[in-house]
């Protein structure tokens, strides 16, 4: 006898989508994609603190939009809770960038 898992299944194969952006922040986090962050022109071998940092907060920001990908496939969550995660996420990002570039210039 088969089971009918209808509309109701959480999981859906398409989630496995997460899987990308997590291997992408684990990488980042790793500091092993640090070349690939556009504007850190200090990532060269052996990294800095600064470019280790970035790579930290990349790969923080890819874990989160895992995250969101993963909620996304979820059924019955209403569109309000996706707009309202969407703005926090883009206000705690702009506040992340911006405290990064008073931090001051980058030496090297």
């Amino acid at each position: 006898m088969a089971i009918d898992w209808g509309d109701e299944m959480m999981f859906s194969w398409a989630m496995l989508w997460a899987l990308v952006p997590l291997a992408i922040g684990y990488l980042f986090r790793r500091g092993k994609l640090l070349f690939l962050i556009a504007g850190n022109n200090t990532a060269t071998k052996p990294y800095d603190k600064r470019s280790q940092l970035a790579g930290r907060v990349v790969g923080l920001m890819m874990y989160v939009s895992a995250l969101l990908v993963i909620l996304v496939f979820i059924p019955n969550i209403p569109d309000l809770y996706y707009y309202i995660l969407t703005v926090i996420y883009i206000i705690i990002w702009i506040v992340v960038i911006v405290y990064l570039n008073k931090s001051g210039p980058a030496s090297g």
